[in-house]
């Protein structure tokens, strides 16, 4: 009787493993209805939820040699957990927007362990360097988020300028800045300069601005947009900080590679002890920031203590 159950087991973990193949219809998992069998290298969906939650929601058909074989869903809809988001009132246009993202997108497939250094091709494929046409060519000073084929997030603080000169071009689709001179292959011209209502220079609130690209994009590998995060509740995951910053605290020394680091969400109460009489910051850390920074010291995106990283990184509406 023993050996009747393994031999049972034994087939269904066969079946389980290899019962269908490339190319077979297949039922992704109970939010998802249709789908086909394809190596997981060849599902954008569940390379991106690989690649944000280290694993992926849905069935597998079997294995071609190493590699998985996965029910890739058919659907453009599928959320960012792998459930289909249905197009009712209310719904965030930033969600529906990020579920063609992740429909259309192929990340990279090697693992990346963050720790402030260099970037690798396509791994950010948002990130924008800013150019400012100053005496000697264009300086890139600031960086942005790309959010669509036509539009750019930046802070504020990086279009208000001492000197008056905003960003006219922006330079996608690259880990490394390269020249001052304007490059066709990878530069686009700012038509339009949109900062947020509420900001104000003697502030940081508010710190943000769109840019409007004077042409529309083609996303591929190495560029597109990033997704928005809409959540009411601070996230509670390692973020990762980006750019071409400084990258000494006592002399201004840039780095021309994108360099990434790992920072943790510090909550606003704590925060707020280091910023209590910081003129800069009248009302302290409002609900509508996010503190972020290395508690121990290391790695950051600012040039003071570790918890000095305050942004408004996003509004909860």
């Amino acid at each position: 009787m023993i050996w009747k159950l393994c031999i049972l087991c034994i087939n269904v973990l066969i079946h389980s493993v290899s019962g269908e193949e490339v190319g077979d219809a297949c039922t992704p998992n109970d939010e998802v209805s249709e789908g086909i069998c394809k190596l997981v290298s060849d599902c954008p969906v569940a390379i991106r939820l690989i690649g944000t939650t280290r694993h992926h929601t849905f069935s597998r058909c079997g294995f071609k040699g190493d590699m998985e074989v996965v029910c890739c869903p058919l659907s453009r809809t599928v959320g960012k957990f792998g459930n289909t988001e249905r197009n009712q009132a209310g719904q965030r246009t930033a969600d529906v927007e990020c579920n063609k993202i992740i429909a259309s997108s192929i990340p990279p497939l090697d693992v990346h362990i963050i720790g402030g250094e260099r970037a690798s091709l396509g791994e950010f494929p948002h990130m924008v360097a800013l150019g400012f046409n100053r005496l000697n060519g264009y300086s890139f000073d600031c960086g942005g988020s790309l959010l669509s084929n036509q539009y750019v997030l930046t802070a504020a603080h990086c279009v208000d300028t001492l000197d008056g000169i905003g960003p006219s071009i922006a330079r996608m689709g690259v880990v490394e800045l390269g020249g001052s001179t304007f490059n066709a292959e990878t530069d686009v011209r700012i038509s339009e300069i949109i900062k947020y209502p509420g900001y104000a220079r003697k502030e940081k609130y508010h710190d943000l601005a769109l840019l409007k690209l004077s042409k529309a994009v083609t996303f591929d590998n190495n560029m597109h947009a990033a997704c928005l995060y809409t959540s009411d509740d601070d996230p509670t995951i390692k973020l990762t900080v980006t750019g071409w910053g400084t990258v000494s605290t006592t002399k201004d020394a840039r780095s021309n590679m994108l360099l990434k680091a790992n920072v943790t969400v510090v909550g606003r109460e704590k925060c707020g002890q280091y910023y209590g009489n910081w003129r800069k910051l009248p009302a302290g850390i409002v609900a509508r920031q996010l503190c972020a920074g290395d508690p121990d010291g290391l790695q950051d995106a600012c040039q003071a203590s570790a918890l000095s990283c305050i942004q408004s990184l996003y509004t909860k509406t």
